[in-house]
């Protein structure tokens, strides 16, 4: 009889944990490699002071066995999700809430691209481009301002572009993937 418990204590130890990377590593683990392993499939652009703690990170999880078999873990998982999602229709949707969740981290690429464009040119410009695109209330253009708010608005269109062909290539949903460009695009504007 005294042996069973004697196996069972073995067997157990057996299916224990394996110990743990240092808990701030696995903290900044567990949010700087989900951000940076959707980066390029949901389309976003990472902030500076992100690139700069996943460095440090990679650094000091190149010396702690541990915590590379964690980063290999969340990047799979990470990855895992963003499939089921994609392959679910939802890719658009999976991203926007990804983007959302990470706001301090990351911004949709389109949206920091129009941000940096809107902040060179004036407000009549602004706000013109939102009530054509965004339904805003009506703005009336200077002469001086229809060559920029033209520039503005071919941008949009090109993305829009670029967002119908990149759909129709990876076999996603044409319509939601363009909507999103002009979702990421009223937003910059909101945010002026």
């Amino acid at each position: 009889m005294k042996r069973c418990p004697a196996a069972f204590a073995i067997a157990a130890s057996l299916f224990a944990p394996v110990a743990h990377a240092d808990e701030t590593l696995e903290a900044k683990m567990r949010v700087y490699v989900p951000v940076v392993s959707l980066a390029k499939v949901c389309d976003f652009r990472i902030n500076d002071a992100t690139l700069g703690e996943h460095r440090a990170m990679l650094e000091a999880v190149k010396s702690d066995p541990n915590a590379n078999k964690l980063a290999y873990r969340l990047h799979y998982e990470t990855q895992t999700a963003y499939i089921k999602a994609r392959d679910g229709g939802q890719r658009v949707a999976f991203c926007r809430d990804f983007i959302a969740d990470n706001s301090q981290y990351a911004k949709a690429r389109f949206t920091a691209v129009v941000e940096g464009q809107l902040s060179e040119v004036s407000s009549g410009v602004q706000k013109a481009i939102a009530h054509n695109v965004c339904g805003a209330p009506p703005a009336r253009l200077s002469r001086a301002d229809w060559k920029p708010y033209a520039s503005i608005k071919k941008m949009l269109q090109n993305e829009q572009k670029l967002a119908r062909e990149k759909a129709e290539t990876n076999g996603w949903n044409v319509t939601e993937e363009t909507t999103a460009v002009t979702e990421q695009f009223c937003a910059a504007i909101k945010t002026r």
